[in-house]
């Protein structure tokens, strides 16, 4: 069957679309990973560009089939150059997975490459058959579109077009509404199970009613099963697996996001709380200074210098215990320091701290709680199980940065790389509720082009925190 000028055309042109398709592919794969799976990955524009191999594939593909194939068209020869190429991109896709994430590659390549062959495959197999539905679905249109004109026409071009409007509407949804704005809803196990088996049986479905001998069923009458499938269950279940995962997923976000609010509110009342105290003593220091100046001049007036001296040994610790008893150059980091060191005084564990960031961090209320609410509460845990507990807070300013140190005891070493870059990595019994505090840290001070870093020993993990010095 010879091809004409305008199926050559529309060859082309399809093969353009499934190339970008396969490229918004690779990348919604990565976004979906770092918004809802927790993944350590950036989307940087090296990533973006290398997503390009893509195109060197399609135009070696493109090469091959024309130089195999010239005038004449044969869909079995085709069907196999097809099959190698579309093989040849799911190679790249895992060498592409292997170097755009930063832990644990060679499983988060192989979990990348399933979920991006299955993601390219549902969409590719809903848009075939609700193209070659609302086409009519007669047993001449699919005969036509799946052995006469495989990969060129009318509705092969709609079928494309399709395919890259959907995989572009999701691209830019995660991208402009969850990647962008910082917002991760992370998926726990038992969803992440639910949903990858809903979406293989959406795979799947479609290619039994195929399957059945064609003395048992025509042509028509399978594709009428395909098309109850997705006229009923599509909605049935296409709405409820989907809703359920995001609606729990958005839950647990918006609980942990409440958890840092409640930290910012404890902080603020704790501060208005300290406020009143300091006013209170303030007015009673002030009411009584006048008669303890008066009785001092007695003193000296009487030559009791050494009472005298005392007496002003004592006015002089009344001032002290007036002024603050943790300043950090930071109102805000002062309230957090104070709360978290009451709760150390409870534990019996000690603290120091050394340093001040003059002219204050510099950041939001709440990043300042996601970060050293969380990294203070870290220490306390890990302090708590030690024999002599202790927590240091050291501050340093270089030119560029403030260097903030959180030193604590520790009762044993841990990875201190997989801590930083997994995501929610914990040695805690209890998985599922634990190991995000650090995570949380880290996106907030990303958010703000810091730099974090953890190191450990056999007794003490110290997690440092580098935050840009305003000009």
């Amino acid at each position: 069957m010879e091809i004409t000028t305008g199926d050559f055309i529309s060859s082309i042109f399809i093969s353009i679309m499934n190339n970008i398709v396969f490229m918004l592919s690779l990348l919604l794969v990565v976004l979906i990973a770092a918004c809802f799976l927790g993944r350590y990955v950036v989307l940087t524009k090296k990533l973006i560009f290398s997503s390009l191999g893509i195109l060197a594939l399609t135009i070696l593909g493109t090469v091959i089939v024309n130089v195999f194939f010239g005038e004449s068209f044969n869909t079995e020869l085709y069907m196999l150059t097809n099959s190698l190429l579309t093989l040849s991109m799911f190679v790249y896709s895992f060498f592409f997975y292997f170097f755009a994430y930063k832990e644990r590659r060679f499983l988060r390549a192989v979990e990348s490459t399933i979920c991006f062959y299955i993601l390219t495959v549902y969409i590719s197999t809903f848009c075939q058959v609700a193209v070659v539905y609302f086409a009519g679905g007669t047993d001449v249109i699919v005969e036509d579109v799946f052995f006469k004109k495989l990969g060129y026409g009318a509705l092969w071009v709609t079928i494309s077009a399709a395919s890259l409007l959907i995989t572009l509407a999701l691209f830019v949804i995660v991208y402009f509404g969850f990647y962008r704005k910082k917002k991760y809803m992370r998926i726990s196990i038992p969803y992440r199970i639910i949903f990858a088996i809903w979406t293989t049986l959406f795979v799947i479905f479609p290619l039994v009613p195929a399957a059945v001998p064609e003395d048992q069923a025509t042509l028509a009458e399978k594709y009428q099963i395909i098309s109850i499938f997705f006229g009923i269950f599509i909605v049935l279940l296409g709405l409820a697996i989907p809703v359920t995962v995001v609606v729990a997923s958005a839950e647990r976000a918006l609980n942990e996001k409440n958890k840092s609010q409640e930290t910012y509110i404890s902080a603020q009342l704790e501060y208005i709380g300290q406020y009143k105290k300091k006013q209170v003593e303030t007015q009673r220091f002030r009411h009584d200074i006048k008669n303890n100046l008066m009785l001092t001049q007695m003193m000296l007036d009487e030559g009791h210098t050494d009472e005298a001296r005392e007496h002003v040994k004592d006015m002089l610790g009344n001032v002290s215990s007036l002024s603050p008893k943790y300043v950090t150059g930071d109102e805000m980091l002062d309230l957090i320091v104070s709360m978290k060191a009451d709760k150390m005084d409870e534990l019996g564990i000690s603290f120091a701290l050394d340093g001040v960031a003059d002219g204050g961090l510099n950041i939001k209320p709440m990043d300042m709680c996601s970060i050293f609410a969380n990294a203070l509460d870290n220490a306390i845990e890990a302090a708590s199980s030690c024999e002599a507990p202790h927590i240091s807070l050291n501050i340093k300013r270089t030119d560029k940065f403030f260097v903030i140190k959180i030193t604590n005891s520790a009762s044993k070493k841990i990875d201190a790389e997989k801590l930083l870059s997994s995501s929610g990595y914990t040695s805690k019994k209890d998985k599922d509720h634990h190991g995000f505090g650090l995570m949380n840290v880290r996106r907030a001070v990303e958010v703000h082009n810091g730099i974090l870093k953890a190191d450990s020993q056999a007794d003490s993990f110290t997690l440092s925190i580098m935050l840009p010095r305003q000009a």
